[in-house]
């Protein structure tokens, strides 16, 4: 369930970038060819980083999942893990988007932690 939960938050920040840029870039560039660039604001920077910085975070955490559901490693630790990570991602995507700075790296760091605990669940369990 946290596994389809993050791709829900992914695909809500996909979402969001692309009204977005329907209302700053208008309807005509979003449907032609996007020959030229158009100007990006601070606010659709930052969707746009938030995007990326979940993809990249995703990387990590569905090999971990997929190898604890697969091989049927699951404990409290790593379903405790799973769900302060996709808390921390949540609370993250808030605050990039919102530009709170320090807040924002704690979340981050947060997420960050919860993968190593997940690691760290996969390997007790499998050795």
């Amino acid at each position: 369930m946290i596994l389809a939960a993050t791709g829900f938050l992914q695909f809500i920040l996909l979402t969001t970038h692309g009204v977005f840029l329907f209302l700053t870039a208008g309807m005509a560039w979003g449907i032609g060819r996007r020959d030229k660039p158009i100007e990006s604001s601070d606010l659709g920077r930052r969707i746009e980083r938030t995007i990326i910085n979940n993809m990249e975070s995703l990387g990590v955490f569905i090999p971990l999942i997929i190898t604890i559901q697969i091989a049927g490693l699951s404990t409290p630790l790593t379903e405790a893990s799973a769900a302060i990570y996709l808390g921390a991602r949540v609370v993250f995507s808030a605050l990039y988007l919102g530009n709170i700075p320090y807040v924002r790296t704690a979340a981050w760091l947060t997420g960050q932690f919860s993968l190593l605990a997940l690691g760290y669940g996969i390997l007790t369990q499998a050795f």
